[in-house]
């Protein structure tokens, strides 16, 4: 069963994001992606550390970040299509990106994924299950992220609180 997890908004929270990330190396995920706002070059260094593929959009907290030293990750500027294990996958910080995106190519991404709202959200759109993990930070919601199944897509929210 091949997971993929999936972060956003961390907003420079590494301690969240150091348990966020011992609990990916602990659980055997296969990938990451990150839908930006790390907001700082320590976390996205953190990020650079990982053994697994790593593929990020940024968000407007990254904007001023020249990312180009992290060579283990594959960063995009606004949004990121990639295919993994026959599964096309778009990501984006901004989910009016992916729902524009989504109206021009109904039923062609398997999934969707956005941040920015900090809110974890699933929804199915055009065909396309979009997917918010909520946010690191523990900013308006308490701190989550994802973990998907890329076999069937389905996804556990992991409450961030809850890992020792």
């Amino acid at each position: 069963m091949p997971k993929l997890a999936v972060i956003s908004d961390v907003h420079d929270n590494l301690a969240n994001l150091a348990k966020t990330l011992n609990y990916i190396k602990n659980n055997k995920i296969d990938f990451l992606i990150c839908t930006g706002d790390l907001q700082s070059l320590e976390a996205w260094a953190e990020l650079n550390k990982l053994s697994i593929p790593v593929f990020a959009a940024k968000g407007n907290a990254d904007d001023e970040l020249d990312l180009s030293q992290f060579t283990n990750i594959q960063v995009w500027q606004s949004f990121g299509e990639i295919e993994l294990l026959g599964k096309k996958i778009l990501f984006s910080h901004y989910p009016e990106v992916i729902k524009k995106i989504l109206v021009q190519k109904p039923n062609y991404y398997h999934l969707a994924l956005n941040g920015h709202s900090h809110q974890p959200w699933e929804e199915i759109f055009q065909g396309t299950k979009i997917l918010n993990p909520g946010n690191v930070a523990n900013v308006r919601y308490n701190p989550t992220f994802a973990i998907i199944d890329l076999d069937n897509l389905k996804a556990q929210l992991i409450l961030l609180n809850e890992i020792i």
